[in-house]
């Protein structure tokens, strides 16, 4: 037994939770994330159950200078939930969840994913605007923003949180809200895992328990038709209307998908939604009245269950100009395999309109986009990431510099200062107060 090994034996005699090591009979399933292109091999894995199980792996990390991953859902984009040679503080295991449906409050440990704060919440017809996923965590989503079909009318998730309890750098337990560490409560609403070891998150909820949802099917042939009539009807649409278009990955036909969400008053939506519904036959209508659970339950962002590496690149258009949409369809029809695609979100009202006081940067009306491809066979890979890298750069004429920061790639770290804008200054001087020494790196790197 080499001297890591005793060191890892010597750490779980202290820990309530579990260490796993090379070679243990769980240690292949936990090192892996969601996006299987990042294929990486910690030293050791701590499942951890409790805040002193965290601050003991901390030490022990930084005793033994080693690089530390913080997981929670596992579903970062980039792979930040685990790393090389280093220790993977795995949060999965803390699922305390707490509800207070009459002050409309939810309290979320660090291991809670998305489905599971949904059927508590919804339990109460109450809901936090987050993706409709269900395995992504939701304190890594909500502090990086989080995104919804809720946040034209209800902002990002980072928008309702009303605290948060982190472990920062040097192992200390510090509570954050508007009456007590203002400046890391601020920081910790969209400035991601920089700060610290997320413990807790509360957050206020919003009633909502039916939408008007579905989505308009349409041959990819007829895409920048479409997509031209889409652009036309979103302007002064009401901020209860989420859009979304999506060119799908999934196996047959390549089609366009018009994904929508209406969580205002019924009637008001079907008026709304009738000359997007009538401009243009589609093949497929499948918008009706359901419950929010249920639409939240259909979510998804792979094209199936099992071992897919993905890899994607993202940015910004504040109109979807006529050679936008033309560089749309001609990339999508050239796709290398039917399971890749380009999703594009439409944001406006309130939340992104006017200026909100928190860390989150990306609050840009517009077009959010992001080009992904996903494969199996290792072969595919590079001409995967050709496809993907060539189309982003077809677009870029037509984009800002803006990119929402959980989009962005492990080798994209020039452009984290253009997902916060004029608040990056203040990032870097919190995160200097609170990890001066940048223990916390292994993310969408604020550098202190």
């Amino acid at each position: 037994m080499d001297d890591m090994s005793h060191a890892a034996v010597s750490l779980a005699g202290k820990l309530s939770g579990a260490v796993v090591q090379p070679g243990g009979a769980e240690y292949e399933q936990l090192r892996r994330v969601w996006n299987h292109d990042v294929d990486m091999h910690p030293a050791l894995i701590v499942l951890c159950e409790s805040e002193e199980d965290i601050r003991r792996t901390l030490e022990f990390a930084r005793n033994h200078e080693l690089p530390i991953a913080i997981r929670g859902g596992g579903h970062s984009f980039a792979g930040h939930g685990t790393c090389d040679g280093g220790v993977v503080i795995n949060l999965s295991r803390m699922k305390n969840l707490r509800i207070d449906p009459r002050r409309r409050r939810v309290s979320v440990g660090p291991g809670v994913v998305g489905g599971e704060l949904d059927q508590v919440t919804q339990a109460f017809g109450l809901a936090l605007p987050l993706g409709s996923c269900p395995s992504v965590g939701v304190a890594g989503y909500a502090t990086g923003g989080g995104e919804g079909s809720l946040t034209p009318r209800f902002g990002f998730g980072c928008d309702s949180m009303s605290g948060a309890r982190i472990i920062t750098a040097d192992g200390a337990v510090v509570t954050a809200n508007s009456a007590s560490n203002g400046d890391l409560f601020w920081a910790l609403r969209g400035g991601g895992g920089n700060f610290g070891i997320v413990t807790g998150l509360d957050f206020n909820l919003h009633p909502i328990e039916n939408v008007l949802a579905g989505h308009l099917i349409y041959p990819l042939k007829r895409a920048e038709e479409v997509l031209r009539l889409v652009n036309g009807f979103l302007r002064g649409i009401a901020p209860e209307l989420y859009v979304i278009a999506t060119v799908l990955p999934k196996p047959g036909e390549r089609m366009l998908d018009i994904g929508v969400v209406w969580s205002g008053a019924p009637q008001e939506g079907e008026r709304a939604l009738r000359p997007l519904r009538e401009f243009s036959a589609p093949c497929e209508d499948s918008i009706k009245r359901k419950r929010y659970l249920e639409e939240q339950q259909s979510g998804s962002d792979s094209p199936s269950d099992g071992d897919w590496c993905s890899f994607r690149r993202a940015g910004h258009m504040k109109m979807l100009d006529p050679c936008a949409i033309e560089a749309i369809a001609r990339h999508c029809a050239q796709g290398p395999s039917e399971y890749c695609g380009i999703s594009l979100i439409y944001w406006h009202g309130p939340w992104i309109e006017k200026p909100h006081d928190n860390a989150f940067g990306f609050r840009h009306a517009g077009f959010e986009y992001w080009i992904h491809a996903y494969w199996r066979d290792g072969s595919e890979r590079e001409r995967s990431h050709r496809w993907v890298n060539d189309f982003h750069e077809a677009l870029r004429p037509f984009s800002t510099a803006a990119v929402y920061v959980n989009n962005l790639g492990e080798d994209e770290e020039g452009r984290v200062a253009d997902a916060y804008g004029e608040k990056y200054s203040r990032l870097i001087s919190i995160k200097r107060k609170y990890d001066p020494d940048n223990v916390f790196r292994l993310n969408q790197n604020v550098r202190p």
